[in-house]
């Protein structure tokens, strides 16, 4: 006897299920993690050279995204190396990814 089967309704709980198990997998691999400036340009920042995520990501949004006593949310610490809270990075990453200027150019030593 055939049954009735609701396909809209089985591929929302199938893509609400996925969402959910990706979600807890990249919060795994960055729960509690922190990274160097390096680690964090290869994880959200296309890899782009350590000079130009400083000057365009870094300096422009410190005051967002510093680690003080005013701000237990920040996700960088500024110190001689930088430090960087991996789970919140990538959270503010995504939020405000539309912020950045990816055509940003260093400028030319000349």
């Amino acid at each position: 006897m055939p049954t009735l089967i609701n396909e809209k309704e089985i591929n929302k709980i199938l893509e609400d299920s996925l969402q959910d198990a990706i979600s807890k997998f990249i919060n795994s691999q960055v729960e509690g993690k922190t990274w160097s400036i390096i680690e964090f340009k290869e994880a959200c920042c296309f890899n782009r050279d350590r000079r130009w995520v400083v000057k365009f990501i870094l300096e422009p949004f410190k005051d967002e995204i510093e680690y003080r006593a005013e701000n237990r949310d920040g996700w960088c610490i500024y110190a001689k190396s930088y430090q960087i809270r991996a789970k919140l990075a990538t959270k503010w990453m995504e939020k405000n990814f539309s912020r950045i200027d990816w055509d940003a150019k260093l400028p030319i030593k000349g």
